[in-house]
């Protein structure tokens, strides 16, 4: 097949099937993100012994939890942007390098100031990789299955936190706290050095960069086999390159209320979410529930949310965004009734709460990876996540605070289950006003 004078890079990729190609780019995007997700979460896996041993109180671990995530936010929100401009790889590539680092430094932690800054370095190092690896998997997906394949990219995040559980139920009692560290610093330095050989640039990325005919090439050939260009061609991607500031854009061309409902809902939703993954292991092992069937909790949590995310996104990509709305209010009543439940009930409660409240953050990560254009992509979904995460940082510090004035464990449910209720609300309200933004953005599925 012989293709002569210009190409239109996203046109093209929007109409390609799924093949070999889509597969190595989702499977190494999706380990990036299955070991970020084990790594946010090995803390709150960690915590209760790590308490145990340093003999702190449960109020202590709040800001290790906090300045975790405040790494993340610096991360997404002032390195997110370096996706757009130096490429999605290298982002990928040296925050995994960073966040694999410090995670391994974690293990050799004597003091919860140490451990403190360590998981300070690591979050900044996880921030600034997600936004690029969203906005890479976006930029190979075809047009029709972009909402599903990013659930598929956040499902392994939410497994990474899921399996998190099951790994430090064997390997704390059997080795100590800091196994869980090295595991989740190493790995990622293994996963860098094959991405490094088998992860592509964005295609689309190196076509706006107009300046580097010969390697978009190349990776296209590779792409769709078949594929023959001449050496004069021309590749674009039918989009306007912004100038200025990435961020000032996201409030561009009528984007400015869109944008900020988006951070609403993310802020929010992340929020409860890390109230929950934050503090429920350390909650129920307090209340005397076995240390491993606390732990497994917070897995459930985790796995009941990847199982709702792909379901959630299948639907907001064939049926309307709205169920994703009716997630996050379904999600309340289930949050309030943890407090009340033990056993097996405790299991499918945590499940469900995960299903609705985690599955319809990553319903949300869908509508952040796919509504902006391409220049802007990983700066929009950088912030969308960085903002979210000052609802995450909120919430495990003001899960401390609230453990240390001995509010009552209901109380502290009951105000988690409203939150959920204000990110529904924002989701609709984005959902309402998105067709009118069209030519900005991508509509969001009605």
């Amino acid at each position: 097949m012989d293709r002569r004078a210009t190409v239109d890079v996203a046109g093209l990729i929007d109409n390609t099937p799924l093949d070999w190609f889509h597969a190595i780019v989702l499977m190494n995007t999706c380990m990036v993100m299955f070991l970020e997700g084990y790594d946010m979460q090995v803390t709150s896996y960690a915590a209760p012994a790590i308490i145990k041993a340093w003999h702190l109180t449960s109020a202590h671990f709040g800001p290790v939890f906090g300045f975790g995530l405040l790494g993340y936010f610096l991360g997404a929100t002032i390195l997110g942007h370096l996706g757009d401009r130096f490429g999605r790889k290298k982002v990928i590539l040296g925050g995994s390098l960073f966040f694999g680092a410090f995670t391994f430094g974690a293990a050799f932690a004597t003091s919860l100031t140490q451990l403190l800054i360590l998981r300070f370095l690591a979050g900044i190092g996880i921030g600034a990789s997600i936004p690029a690896a969203i906005a890479l998997t976006v930029e190979y997906a075809p047009a029709h299955l972009k909402a599903r394949i990013i659930s598929f990219l956040f499902l392994g995040y939410t497994l990474g936190a899921t399996l998190g559980g099951f790994i430090a139920v064997k390997l704390i009692p059997a080795f100590g706290w800091p196994a869980v560290f090295v595991v989740g610093g190493i790995a990622p330095l293994v996963l860098a050095a094959i991405g490094l050989f088998t992860l592509p640039e964005s295609v689309q990325f190196l076509a706006l960069l107009q300046d580097r005919p010969q390697r978009v090439q190349a990776i296209l050939t590779r792409f769709q086999r078949g594929l023959r260009f001449s050496d004069d061609t021309r590749f674009f991607v039918a989009e306007q390159k912004h100038r200025g500031l990435p961020v000032k854009q996201l409030f561009a061309n009528g984007r400015a209320v869109m944008t900020m409902l988006l951070w609403t809902g993310f802020a929010s939703s992340l929020l409860a979410h890390y109230f929950l993954t934050s503090w429920l292991p350390t909650i129920l092992a307090g209340a005397a529930v076995p240390l491993s069937y606390a732990i497994i909790s917070g897995a459930l949590l985790q796995g009941g949310g990847g199982i709702g995310g792909l379901l959630l996104c299948w639907l907001s990509d064939t049926k309307s965004v709205l169920f994703i709305a009716l997630a996050f209010c379904l999600a309340s009543p289930f949050i309030l009734f943890i407090p009340h439940a033990g056993g097996s009930s405790l299991m499918v409660l945590c499940f469900l709460t995960g299903f609705f409240l985690v599955g319809g953050q990553i319903g949300l990560n869908s509508i952040a990876g796919t509504m902006y254009p391409t220049d802007i992509r990983a700066t929009g979904a950088g912030w969308a996540l960085g903002i979210g995460r000052i609802g995450s940082i909120v919430g495990p510090v003001l899960g401390g605070v609230f453990l240390s004035m001995r509010v009552p464990t209901q109380t502290l449910f009951l105000y988690t289950a409203l939150v959920p209720v204000v990110c529904a609300a924002s989701i609709a309200l984005l959902w309402k006003i998105s067709a009118a933004v069209k030519p900005a953005a991508s509509p969001i599925p009605s």
